[in-house]
């Protein structure tokens, strides 16, 4: 029997974990695109989980402390509040969206490929509902089926009062379940609330900002760098002025991805910060600062602490009446942090190492299934899978009791098992989110997009190279740089 080296085993191990594979010299591979935007998607999606198990289990975490003459916890300070309260995993969605759809049209028209520069912005704008919708409704379907055989019971039950108010209540019969389900879909593309898994609510606002890029990219196809930076800039600031509490800092994360897409192809500037190696260190390392204190902002009861009752009164000169702070706060810390990442090459490498690339890969997958698997396999952790004990409230003839509001009277909410079954439970959770987005990325956005391109081919006219020549003059004209 042949004798096999321990290390030999140990680094088959190694290269075959599920973040090792693919070669990014080879063509296709994920990796040989712009790396660091995958990481930051990465860490990105695991601060929305972490983010929904802080809203459901303490959510006075999202408070700078406990109660207004408390101490505040560990985690509770600035900068080790960012994980736990919210809001920036979603912000860095908006912006990648920009940047990513920005980044291949800037390319060719800087290239002199204008003709394919058009024809990719028309290509991506056809790809990206199908895209978004096509799984998204998937994710709908498998939760309302989960819905129909129960599985939302015990999170109905629960303590948590965020599980209650996030998990589905049936309707009376089944017949108005499926007339609920078409209606669900409708209301997820048209007013971003979805009944069976509301975490879907980001979606619209995503494929609204990622048209507005396109149409912003066609638009200034042929302006000049400096004018074009006036355009982003003014689209900012307009965008700025918009108090939609809901989408309100999508169309400027959007617009800030654009300009550091369109920036990152200016030599110029790349030479500039090359040559300022010091200078650029000081700067990146001043951002990070102050955007992660910014982004920590609390999302409730600023005015406990004194340094967020600070931001809090900063806010009202710096920001428009009437809309959420948190979320101004967030964007405005992510906006400096990301900008620190994108001039400082260590960081991108270490944005772009194959743990963090591979958590990117399932990003979007992750952010499909893991409030369905939160309501359902998580509560049913904590809580039992049976939902019992559970026994109606009725007076003597067996009627319902309500109080004197007329609600309702409800049986006690079931506690939460002892601090040892979570912390066993909640990694094993984890684990599971990421299994499932792991299967979901192999086999359902493959398919979703081979529909796609099936779509694609359909509807599209012949191919341009079999097709006659059109007589664009401006084909060869490159997107201007001065």
């Amino acid at each position: 029997m042949e004798y096999i080296q321990p290390s030999f085993l140990y680094t088959r191990l190694v290269d075959n974990l599920p973040w090792k594979g693919g070669d990014p010299s080879v063509k296709g591979d994920p990796r040989k695109s712009v790396k660091w935007i995958d990481g930051l998607r990465g860490i990105a999606s695991f601060l929305v989980v972490l983010t929904h198990l802080a809203r459901a289990w303490d959510y006075d975490l999202f408070a700078p402390r406990d109660t207004q003459d408390a101490t505040p916890r560990v985690l509770q300070w600035p900068f080790l509040r960012i994980p736990w309260q919210g809001r920036i995993g979603v912000t860095i969605f908006a912006f990648l969206t920009g940047y990513v759809c920005a980044l291949k049209p800037i390319k060719q028209s800087r290239n002199g490929d204008t003709l394919g520069s058009f024809t990719s912005i028309g290509k991506s704008a056809f790809r990206r509902p199908p895209r978004l919708i096509l799984p998204a409704t998937i994710a709908l379907i498998i939760s309302w089926v989960m819905a129909q055989c129960g599985a939302f019971i015990v999170a109905n039950r629960s303590d948590c009062w965020w599980c209650r108010y996030a998990a589905p209540d049936l309707e009376d019969s089944f017949w108005k379940e499926l007339l609920r389900l078409p209606g669900n879909f409708l209301t997820t593309w048209t007013t971003g609330y979805m009944a069976y898994d509301d975490h879907q609510w980001a979606l619209l606002p995503l494929l609204k900002a990622s048209m507005l890029v396109y149409v912003l990219l066609s638009a200034t196809m042929f302006v000049k760098f400096r004018y074009r930076l006036a355009i982003y800039l003014g689209m900012f600031l307009y965008f700025h002025q918009d108090a939609a509490k809901d989408t309100e800092t999508f169309q400027m994360q959007a617009i800030y991805g654009v300009f550091l897409s369109d920036l990152s192809y200016e030599t110029a500037f790349k030479e500039f910060v090359e040559e300022h190696r010091i200078g650029r260190r000081i700067v990146a390392g001043l951002l990070t600062f102050v955007g992660l204190f910014i982004a920590g902002y609390p999302g409730e009861h600023p005015e406990w602490s004194t340094w967020s009752n600070i931001m809090l009164t900063v806010s009202h000169y710096i920001f428009p009446p009437g809309v959420n702070i948190g979320k101004r706060y967030s964007a405005l810390g992510v906006d400096m942090i990301i900008f620190a990442i994108y001039i400082s090459p260590s960081t991108k490498d270490f944005l772009s190492n194959s743990l963090l690339l591979w958590f990117g890969k399932q990003s979007f997958a992750v952010y499909l299934v893991h409030g369905t698997l939160l309501r359902t396999v998580l509560c049913w952790m904590l809580y039992g899978i049976t939902g019992q004990p559970w026994e109606e409230v009725v007076d003597e003839s067996g009627n319902p009791i309500y109080d004197e509001d007329g609600n309702r009277v409800l049986p006690p909410w079931i506690q939460i098992r002892p601090p040892w079954v979570v912390a066993l439970s909640i990694p094993a959770w984890i684990a599971l989110v990421y299994f499932c987005a792991t299967m979901w990325t192999k086999y359902v956005d493959p398919m979703c997009a081979r529909i796609t391109q099936k779509i694609e081919n359909w509807v599209f006219q012949e191919d341009e190279k079999d097709a006659a020549p059109p007589p664009l003059p401006m084909t060869s004209l490159p997107m201007p740089t001065a």
